[in-house]
């Protein structure tokens, strides 16, 4: 039989198939009550019984939870730790989610971290690990027929880890970027702020890692913190998949049992206050055209009493579509491009209660009103019966999905043993759920929710807002959200009247190899093209670029990169940038053109009267030379430093570059050669750039033209 005589017959039973449907249709077209909505009725949810692991508990003190599961061939685990920010120095902050990746990207003595990915990839294996500030984890996942060596190589990691110094290097790298990029997205900033509020700054949860916190974490000290937090009589551990548990238990007491309970102190509690001082907070972000607001305080444990009433109580005020907030502030009054709430229940310590909302920023000070009045309204009455339903059937459907797989039950009990829970806390949750009613939640809202006493949050652009910050009534205290730069690594000046002297008759006599300032001086416009590979992350990237200037700071360059053109623009005042089919303000292109206007061969060597240079003692190495430093006085660029080589020549600058989520912070080496004839100047026709000493993008010169013609619109935005 044909292929198409199979399609053919197909779609002949398909046809048949639908004509039945539509005729059975048709009979009952009459009766409409069958397809009514409002008649359907939804069944219960059934009663969730879940499985039962086995618990037992090994010599050394860790507490062991087993469940067999045939169905896949696959076996997992995880083995939890206590942990405690109060284990982490401040002037280390950081050191936990360091410590944490590289336990695993870092491997062990006997199994190296590159070694351990390639053999875990063959055999189709994995291991992970982490360090919060309250719990640290390892976990594992193989096929049957790997586990007792995955195990094995997963004990040695949680026991054993080497923290080699460059996968410590490399982690710094992700942590620098996470410290560059963590304002960029409103509600992670307004999360961070909002902790900040209710614990006080200086508590240990409400730290930052920044980048003078995490330069100086060395291998001691995640030794130090490893051997605090990994001890056996702390840890719970958890097996799940495909084994006999006889054989479980043996393998278990082979690569832990002889792990040595250390005697070490359990880590410390944090105290977190109670109550907090009402007020305003306000962080200015002018980068922005709407604002963050939150209403926040401090919240309870998922051990209190109310836990199942401000469960429901967080669906109905802020959880959804149906929710209060979302339906007073987005749907009546269309204010909020995001709104929502949180009861701030955590396992571990008090979490924080918050409510927030994202406006534009004309609406910013009647959305706070809003806000504040909807998170007062919770505790004087009760949801009305359709509000109570909705926000209740909400949380019971999903609290069915805890029980999804036998897994989550194992690691949900293994999680409860670890923070003092105890193992039945769900089921006894599921009881006290049914039993919330309107009035329990207006209880349990008055018992936890001070609208006296709340903290409001505001992070936008002022200038923008439809009233005052002191409106609302409240004692406006500001902010500062700003990213603390990397330590000074520059060069150390000595700014002696001999050593101006030296700076400015070197930048002198480079301007005169070059062509002489006048020759430069002259050139009002310039278009240069080149070709350049970039190297990030391992990868090298060749690309083609074209950047035209109207001197001093009127720029447009296009890069045509292998997946397509980027584009970017300023007009003396606002900057741009188009590429993927997007458009887009760039807000901080005005600093960065002023710092690369004034680091530009147009400016040094058109104008070098102008600057001040400061000659160094010691040359700055680059690129495995020396070259003679002059370090310029009053720069917009941190640490701007003209290099000279030994012909007298201008070499290249280096400055510190405080780098982007997409770059780390770095020292930033700009190195010029093949200078040649360009009209009456000399110009370079290779750059290499490098950042902390490592080559980073190297570009030749393929074409300069001098003073061509250019309008003004070629820097304006275009149109969408």
């Amino acid at each position: 039989m044909t292929v198409r005589v199979h399609i053919t017959r197909a779609l002949s039973l398909l046809a048949i198939a639908l004509s039945l449907a539509t005729g059975a249709r048709m009979a009952r077209a009459t009766d409409v009550s069958v397809y009514d909505p409002k008649k359907l009725v939804t069944p219960p949810i059934h009663k969730v019984t879940p499985a039962q692991p086995q618990r037992f508990v090994l010599p050394n003190g860790a507490v062991v939870f087993l469940l067999e599961n045939h169905e896949l061939p696959v076996v997992s685990g995880v083995a939890y730790f206590k942990s405690s920010p109060a284990l982490v120095p401040d002037d280390r902050v950081g050191l936990a989610s360091l410590a944490g990746e590289v336990m695993r990207s870092g491997g062990t003595a006997t199994h190296p971290g590159d070694a351990l990915d390639d053999r875990l990839a063959a055999i189709g294996a994995a291991i992970n690990s982490g360090i919060g500030a309250d719990q640290a984890n390892g976990g594992f996942r193989c096929l049957t027929e790997n586990t007792s060596e995955v195990i094995g190589t997963w004990a040695d990691v949680l026991r054993h880890p080497a923290f080699p110094d460059d996968k410590i290097e490399l982690a710094k790298v992700g942590l620098r970027r996470t410290i560059a990029s963590r304002n960029d997205e409103m509600v992670g900033l307004l999360t961070r702020t909002a902790s900040q509020a209710v614990y006080g700054k200086k508590n240990k949860y409400a730290r930052e890692a920044e980048y003078a916190t995490v330069e100086p974490i060395t291998k001691a000290d995640c030794d130090k913190l490893h051997a605090a937090v990994f001890v056996p009589e702390r840890a719970v551990l958890a097996i799940y998949g495909d084994f006999k548990t006889a054989d479980m238990k043996t393998l278990l007491a082979a690569k832990f049992g002889d792990w040595k309970a250390s005697g070490t102190p359990a880590p410390p509690a944090v105290e977190t206050p109670r109550t907090v001082t009402p007020k305003l907070l306000f962080a200015p972000k002018d980068d922005v055209t709407q604002s963050g607001i939150v209403i926040t305080q401090p919240g309870s444990r998922a051990d209190d009493p109310d836990y199942a009433s401000l469960q429901v109580l967080e669906q109905g005020l802020g959880g959804g579509f149906q929710s209060r907030l979302f339906n007073k502030i987005r749907t009546q009054r269309g204010l909020a491009y995001a709104t929502g709430a949180n009861a701030g229940s955590d396992y571990h310590r008090p979490g924080v209660f918050l409510a927030y909302s994202l406006t534009k920023s004309e609406s910013t000070m009647v959305a706070l009103s809003l806000l504040r009045e909807e998170v007062a309204k919770v505790t004087k009455a009760t949801f009305t019966s359709d509000e109570l339903d909705a926000a209740k059937q909400s949380v019971v459907n999903g609290f069915v999905f805890n029980f999804e797989d036998p897994s989550q039950v194992l690691f949900r009990s293994a999680f409860y043993e670890l923070n003092g829970y105890p193992l039945d806390f769900l089921l006894k949750y599921q009881k006290d759920l049914d039993a919330v009613t309107a009035q329990s939640v207006l209880e349990a809202a008055k018992r936890k929710i001070t609208p006296e006493a709340q903290v409001a949050i505001i992070v936008g652009r002022e200038k923008d807002f439809d009233a005052k910050l002191e409106s609302a009534g409240l004692s406006v205290e500001r902010v500062d959200i700003t990213i603390p730069p990397p330590p000074h690594q520059g060069p150390e000046v000595k700014a002696t009247p001999e050593a101006r002297v030296q700076g400015q008759q070197w930048l002198a006599g480079a301007a005169k190899l070059a062509g002489g300032s006048s020759a430069w001086a002259a050139v009002k416009t310039v278009k240069i093209t080149t070709a350049a590979s970039v190297s990030i992350q391992g990868q090298n990237i060749s690309f083609s670029g074209e950047e035209t200037w109207k001197l001093p700071n009127k720029q447009v360059a296009v890069q045509k990169l292998p997946f397509g053109e980027v584009k970017q623009g300023f007009d003396g005042r606002s900057g741009w940038m188009s590429g993927m089919g997007q458009l887009q303000d760039n807000p901080k292109a005005a600093e960065a053109v002023a710092k690369e206007s004034e680091r530009s061969l147009w400016r040094l060597l058109g104008e070098p009267a102008k600057f001040t240079l400061v000659a160094l003692d010691a040359p700055e190495k680059a690129d495995g030379k020396d070259y003679r430093a002059a370090v310029v006085e009053g720069a917009k660029q941190e640490d701007l430093t003209v290099l000279f080589d030994e012909g007298g020549r201008l070499a290249g600058v280096a400055y510190h570059d405080e780098g982007s989520p997409q770059m780390p912070a770095a020292r930033v080496q700009e190195l010029m050669t093949d200078w040649r004839a360009e009209g009456a100047l000399q110009y370079p026709h290779a750059m290499k750039v490098l950042r902390d000493g490592k080559v980073f993008l190297d570009a030749k010169v393929t074409a300069i033209v001098l003073n061509p013609v250019v309008t003004d619109d070629m820097f304006v935005k275009p149109a969408k």
